[in-house]
C-alpha cells in the first residue's frame, strides 16, 4: 500500500468517527431540554408559539443544525462559516461527548494535513490535493461539499460555568502579525486559500533576506467576543497557574454558542443580551500603528507590509 492510499484510508476512518461523534453529541444535546438555553435574537424565530419546553427543544435543534454542520449550506459563500451566538446548558454526559467530538475534529484535521503533505507544500499541489480528495474519498461518501473549517473548529465547552458573560462587538477592520520573511511564507501557505495574488506575495517574500521582519495585515470582519468572569476559586487558580488560562480564558471569540455544564435547576450565568450589530453605528477608535506600515507590493489586496519608524 502506497503512502497516498494509506492517507486516504486514514481520512475515511477519521471522517466516519467524526460523523459518529457528531451524531452522539447531537442526540445528547437535544435530550438536555430541562437545562436553559439562550440564543442571540437575530438567530431566533420568535413568531412561533408553544410552551417553554417546546421552545427549548426548537432552539436546541437550531444549535445542532448550525454548530454540527460539516458541509456547506445551500447558497453559503465559500469563504464564510455558519455562525450562532448564545449560551447552552448541557449535562455532564453531554459535555463528555462534546469533548469526544472535539478530539474527533482534531484527528480528522490531522489526517487531512497528513494527506496534503503527500502532495508537497506548493499552492498548485494544495489545490490538486483538494480536488483529488473531493473526487475520491469524499465523493464516494457523498460528502464532497464538506466545509473543512466547520469540521475543524472546536466547540467551547466549560465544565464549570462562568460567573458572568459579557458579549461585545470587536469592530477592528484589520489584524496584523509580525514575522520574519521565512516564517511569513509558511504562515501564508498554511492560513490562506491558494491563489495567484497570494503566490505573488510569496515570491516577493522569497526575494527578501530570511530574517527581515515583515507584517502580514489581514482584513477582519466585525465579530462578537465573550468576556468571561470566573468564580473566585477559578480566579485563584488562574492567578497562581498561568498554564491553565487556556482552559479558563478571560475572553473568547463567540461565533458559536458557549456550552456549559449545569445541574438540574441551575440557571445560565448572568449575561448581557447584546443586540445585532448596527453597521451604521461605528464607534470612535484610537489611531492605530497601521499608519506606519508600508506595502511591499503594489497589488491591491496584498497582505504583506514592512514597518517604518
Amino acid at each position: 500500500m502506497d503512502n497516498q492510499t494509506a492517507a486516504r484510508i486514514q481520512i475515511r476512518d477519521q471522517l466516519i468517527a467524526l460523523i459518529s461523534a457528531k451524531d452522539h453529541f447531537r442526540e445528547a444535546l437535544l435530550a438536555d431540554q430541562s437545562l436553559p438555553i439562550w440564543l442571540m435574537e437575530e438567530h431566533c424565530d420568535d413568531g412561533g408559539g408553544g410552551d417553554g419546553h417546546t421552545r427549548n427543544a426548537d432552539l436546541r435543534r437550531h444549535v445542532a443544525d448550525i454548530c454540527l454542520r460539516l458541509t456547506y449550506a445551500p447558497d453559503q459563500p465559500g469563504q464564510e462559516t455558519q455562525k450562532l451566538t448564545g449560551l447552552v446548558g448541557i449535562s455532564a454526559s453531554t459535555l463528555k461527548l462534546g469533548e469526544d467530538l472535539n478530539t474527533s475534529k482534531l484527528l480528522f484535521k490531522e489526517s487531512i494535513q497528513a494527506y496534503r503533505k503527500q502532495f508537497g507544500s506548493s499552492f498548485e499541489m494544495t489545490d490538486l490535493s483538494s480536488r483529488e480528495l473531493r473526487e475520491t474519498i469524499l465523493g464516494r461518501m457523498n460528502i464532497q461539499h464538506i466545509h473543512f473549517v466547520q469540521c475543524y473548529r472546536q466547540l467551547k465547552l466549560f465544565p464549570i460555568p462562568p460567573k458572568r458573560v459579557g458579549f461585545s462587538w470587536a469592530n477592528a477592520t484589520h489584524g496584523s502579525v509580525r514575522l520574519t520573511a521565512t516564517k511569513a511564507i509558511d504562515h501564508l501557505r498554511s492560513k490562506y486559500t491558494p491563489g495567484q495574488g497570494l503566490f505573488e506575495d510569496i515570491q516577493i517574500l522569497q526575494n527578501l533576506p530570511e530574517n527581515q521582519e515583515v507584517v502580514i495585515k489581514r482584513p477582519l470582519v466585525p465579530h462578537l467576543r465573550a468576556n468571561l468572569t470566573w468564580p473566585e476559586e477559578i480566579k485563584r487558580l488562574r492567578a497562581n497557574n498561568p498554564e491553565i488560562r487556556k482552559d479558563w480564558p478571560g475572553q473568547v471569540n463567540a461565533p458559536l454558542p458557549l456550552f456549559m455544564q449545569l445541574e438540574e435547576g441551575e440557571e445560565l450565568p448572568a449575561f448581557n443580551q447584546i443586540k445585532p450589530r448596527d453597521p451604521d453605528n461605528k464607534p470612535e477608535r484610537q489611531q492605530r500603528n497601521d499608519r506606519r506600515l508600508v506595502p511591499l507590493s503594489n497589488r491591491p489586496g496584498s497582505l504583506i507590509f514592512t514597518r517604518i519608524g
